[in-house]
């Protein structure tokens, strides 16, 4: 007989297919089946509508409850396998990830790196080995287990032990694995071969949408001002020129080389990655007059020297060398040592700092410790955004090494001593200055997670740098404060939104006003929070007087990580200490309706995306409400209303050099089969106009709407306020989060549009209009709307516009492309099915993951660790190198992408 959430998966199902919402429809039933695998109702279903269920399914181990003093922990629902049915075997295997774990959040402060090193070996050893023992069980259920703590950590040494490796080239890898790691014949097939094949496929698809995402950042600190500045000083040299005026820029942006042959130089732009190439090509043939074009090149191979200046344009935006300009810049200084660099020296110096997140009072630290990995991370500049990453410098900034440009060595090393006091240092702040030949100067600024947090009073790091990166090494002697092992990470949109004080205050305040009503009248007041997340929010309702909570997070590694936050913050009295709040680690689709008197009072979930739609806001809220509370309860939000306007968006130029070549690759989301695109206003990115005032396109009344209140097609009439041609529709969402206090507005609105509160981590959701539409001032521009079959999402098109937005047109009001780069640009689809058909077809780590080996499976990761650590190294793409990383180590499921 089938369970009750087993017959609500199965109805859910029906009800979504009844409505034609194929993919939610989908989506529901392969839910089901996480949670109840050998489910013969919903296996038929699947195998009645062709839905392909993957090889395994999830399966949960549930902790009766958690290790904090008080007992107020993560508790299971009942429903799912609890730990104490399970066989043996898979309690044995429990119990070691249960003592690894205890380990890495224990404080380390008194012992050595060397001593938690090899502690940390001994209990994934044994993890290892009890897992081995449990696998067949795993495997005669079909059952899916990912234990993220197997995975091969990133650790203090992970850094010096890649590194001393790089000089093999692609053996590196062999190297860098025990022997017997991985099954040789399987090397190129399914391992790190493949691995690595993979990822310069997946870098020659990436080299533009970087580029294009780079480029689009303007203002202090990025790399369009780098650029730009750079381009001056190429064109000031060759000016000053006496002789022959031959320039060689390295990268393919083509600033420099707009700006070297408007000053009259021959130039050589280099640039290896043919699509990139292409792109600078095009760039100059849009910039320069014919006579200047003819005086330009673009290769694939260093041409020929001597020159008299040597441009480099290949630094990246985030972490400076990720393009390896070095390299490139000491085989043109091989073949042409007498010549002008610019820019002309590189000076770096770094601090100490704490990065540990914190938000109106609570401790979220446990969310950092336990989520960050390897990639370089983005600090504020002078105006950045309310959200991005601000360190607090706990040292001064000591300079690292000073390099000259034009006497490259192949390596630098910097020795220093900071004083760190009582304090614990999450990350280091490394600057980066490039100076100019005329004194003038630019500097980026990126910082790197030291796993662990270091304690003071004094921390002995080395600053390496090689061709491809910069990077912190700490010393054997320094002192932790928990054990520096990674194994997970989320994205950087998580911790943007864990940094979002609007978003943080504005739903403390609701949560504050809707339980002091709810407390007018009775004793008692029980939350809900549904996509619970880190816990903040459940944390919110205590403090604002709930006498009872429960949290519903359907990802396992966050719903532990928010039983640490909820812990440290007892143990720091933030929140009572006698008011129980559970974490239920579930769908909450998959809670059985609760009877009347369990119910809850107020129910609060923070579901939204930049679009407002996402995360399945409306249906969950309906749901749980329904079911799970009183028929009275109120609901955080109370209503979403969607406004948008039109504008017309471009690449911004920069010094003044047209850049619409990469407009295809930007937004990133772009070159995918999104139907919005993720845009923020507020960060300076892309260069907007908007040209009409704002319209609402619908409201929504949480908990009781259903997706069936959205209109699925409507016309709105836009006012004009500016002249221009939009090609987007900007939308955002109003949430007013309180129904007693309709005051109580969160939003993602531009802030130069709505200025209620500081930008949001949300953005904007975007979409392009097929056909571009013509504003008039005082005019109306008339677009149609529609809802997206099966999808949720929102369309819109002119009136007398169909079909397909043509993504490779150039934008607004610009000359069309030229021939060559439309066969680039049109070529380009075709290579991204290929690129993803053969990705399906042969995957790293087949065999090993359908028989579960922890060991080729350790070995991959170990391998897609080096990748991402040091990816020019291999050839590859940063972008793309991280983002095989996360296939390996991210945490799925934040339903933000």
């Amino acid at each position: 007989m089938a369970s009750g959430t087993e017959t609500y998966y199965a109805e859910a199902y029906e009800d979504f297919r009844s409505m034609g919402l194929q993919g939610a429809a989908s989506q529901v039933l392969l839910e089901g089946l996480a949670a109840h695998a050998d489910s013969a109702p919903l296996l038929e279903l699947a195998r009645r509508d062709a839905i392909e269920v993957p090889m395994g399914v999830r399966v949960r181990f549930w902790e009766s409850q958690s290790s904090s003093q008080d007992g107020y922990g993560a508790k299971a629902p009942a429903k799912g396998p609890a730990v104490q049915d399970l066989e043996k075997a898979l309690q044995e295997f429990q119990s070691a990830q249960e003592a690894h774990q205890k380990f890495l959040e224990a404080e380390a402060s008194a012992h050595s790196w060397p001593e938690l090193r090899q502690r940390e070996l001994e209990l994934r050893k044994r993890a290892v080995e009890a897992f081995g023992r449990c696998k067949p069980l795993i495997l005669e259920r079909r059952l899916e287990i990912r234990p993220e703590l197997l995975r091969a950590p990133l650790t203090p040494d992970t850094w010096p032990e890649t590194a001393a490796v790089l000089h093999l080239g692609d053996e590196a890898l062999r190297k860098l694995l025990p022997p017997g790691a991985f099954d040789p014949l399987l090397w190129a097939k399914e391992g790190p071969g493949r691995l690595l094949d993979q990822a310069r496929a997946m870098s020659e698809l990436d080299a533009l949408p970087a580029r294009a995402q780079q480029l689009a950042q303007r203002g202090p600190g990025t790399l369009s001002e780098l650029l730009a500045l750079v381009a001056h000083e190429t064109a000031a040299l060759v000016s000053m020129s006496d002789g022959a005026k031959r320039v060689l820029v390295l990268g393919g942006h083509g600033v420099s080389g707009v700006f070297a042959a408007r000053a009259g130089a021959e130039t050589s732009v280099w640039e290896p990655a043919a699509d990139v190439a292409a792109a600078a090509r095009e760039v100059l043939r849009r910039n320069l007059r014919p006579e200047e074009f003819e005086r330009c090149s673009v290769v694939g191979e260093l041409p020929t020297g001597p020159w008299s200046v040597v441009a480099v344009d290949r630094w990246h935006g985030l972490g400076v060398l990720g393009w390896s300009p070095l390299a490139a810049l000491r085989r043109a200084l091989a073949a042409s040592p007498e010549t002008s660099v610019v820019p002309s020296r590189l000076r770096v110096h770094v601090a100490l700092a704490d990065a540990s997140l914190a938000a109106e009072g609570f401790d979220l630290s446990a969310m950092d410790r336990n989520f960050r990995l390897a990639q370089p991370l983005k600090v504020a500049g002078p105006a950045s955004h309310a959200t991005a990453l601000q360190p607090k410098l706990l040292t001064e900034l000591l300079p690292a090494f000073d390099v000259d440009l034009s006497q490259l060595p192949e390596l630098d090393t910097g020795s220093l001593s900071f004083q760190l006091g009582g304090g614990s240092a999450s990350c280091a702040v490394l600057e980066c200055s490039l100076e100019m030949p005329s004194g003038a100067s630019s500097s980026l600024r990126f910082a790197q997670w030291l796993p662990g947090g270091v304690l003071g009073p004094t921390a002995a790091v080395q600053v390496r740098r090689n061709d491809c990166r910069i990077w912190v090494e700490c010393d054997s002697t320094v002192r932790y404060r928990h054990p520096p092992f990674a194994f997970m990470s989320l994205s950087d949109w998580y911790f943007e939104m864990l940094r979002d004080g609007a978003r943080h205050q504005l739903y403390e305040r609701a949560l504050q006003v809707e339980i002091a009503k709810v407390k007018e009248t009775s004793e008692q007041c029980a939350v809900l929070d549904v996509g619970s997340g880190d816990g903040i929010l459940s944390l919110m309702a205590l403090r604002a007087g709930a006498t009872k909570g429960l949290g519903v997070e359907y990802v396992s590694q966050i719903a532990r990580a928010s039983q640490q936050v909820i812990a440290a913050n007892r143990v720091k009295n933030a929140v009572p200490k006698d008011v129980p709040l559970e974490i239920w680690c579930t769908d909450v689709r998959g809670v059985k309706e609760m009877a009347l008197a369990e119910r809850f009072d107020l129910l609060v979930t923070e579901l939204m995306d930049a679009s407002g739609l996402g995360e399945n806001l409306i249906l969950l809220t309906e749901s749980s409400k329904r079911r799970l509370c009183k028929a009275d309860a109120k609901v955080i939000p109370a209503v979403l209303r969607l406004k948008a306007v039109l504008c017309e968006v471009r690449l911004p130029d920069i010094g003044g050099v047209n850049m619409d070549a990469f407009w295809p690759f930007w937004p990133v989301d772009r070159t995918s089969d999104a139907l919005w695109l993720g845009v923020d206003l507020d960060k300076g990115e892309g260069d907007f106009q908007i040209l009409t005032e704002p319209i609402e396109l619908f409201s929504l009344e949480l908990g009781k709407a259903d997706v069936d209140a959205i209109p699925t097609k409507a016309s709105y009439t836009f006012p004009g306020k500016a002249e221009g041609m939009a090609n987007m529709v900007v939308w955002w969402f109003e949430a007013q989060l309180s129904e007693t206090d309709p005051s109580v507005v969160l939003t993602n609105a531009p802030t130069a549009l709505d200025g209620r509160h500081s930008a949001t981590c949300w953005g904007q959701a975007a979409a392009e209009l097929p056909t571009h539409a013509e504003v008039s001032v005082g005019q109306g521009t008339e677009i149609v709307m529609e809802l997206a079959f099966g999808d949720h999402q929102l369309k819109f098109r002119t009136p007398s516009g169909a079909g397909v937005q043509d993504r490779w047109a150039p934008p607004p009001q610009a000359a069309g492309f030229s021939e060559e780069y439309k066969k680039v640009l049109e070529g380009f689809p075709a290579r991204q099915r290929r690129f993803a058909e053969e990705a399906k077809r042969s995957p790293p780590g087949l065999t090993a993951l359908r028989a579960a080996e922890p060991e080729p499976v350790a070995a991959l990761q170990r391998c897609s660790l080096a990748l991402a650590l040091f990816p020019g190294s291999f050839g590859l793409e940063p972008n793309a190198a991280q983002r095989q990383l996360a296939g390996w180590y991210a945490v799925g499921g934040e339903g933000r992408s």
